[in-house]
């Protein structure tokens, strides 16, 4: 279904239909949850409860000239576009999909051939599982 780039994973980001951004390194998620205090009066020991969850995913890798795609995503993040994203690793049959916003962390300049371009994720809403 996809083709996985690197070690076994591969972004998409799309205003539209998502397209694949083939010059990844590392995708790092983040699924922090905010926790309430829900101890009883009169408890000897705190209890917590999981609140509200936060998706985050932060992409290392570097930019793609050929075909425009990194123009996108830093349009994108100027505009503050929301846009679709699925991140897949292992194979096609694990991923994260959901919709969000794009924030570029870092732009290098070409040097050789290689520029830094590391760019994140923040989702909106519900940010879906899957894995068969």
């Amino acid at each position: 279904m996809t083709t996985l780039v690197g070690r076994d994973a591969s972004a998409y980001w799309g205003t539209g239909t998502p397209a694949l951004i083939a010059e990844t390194r590392n995708i790092t998620i983040d699924l922090g949850t905010d926790w309430i205090d829900d101890t009883v009066h009169g408890d000897t020991v705190r209890t917590f409860a999981p609140s509200f969850s936060t998706f985050g995913a932060s992409v290392v890798g570097l930019w793609d000239s050929t075909l425009g795609k990194s123009d996108q995503i830093v349009k994108d993040a100027i505009a503050k576009a929301s846009g679709t994203f699925s991140l897949y690793w292992g194979n096609s049959n694990r991923y994260f999909y959901g919709s969000g916003y794009v924030g570029v962390d870092e732009v290098g300049a070409p040097y050789e051939d290689f520029a830094s371009f590391n760019w994140s994720i923040k989702a909106i809403g519900t940010v879906g599982f899957y894995a068969k």
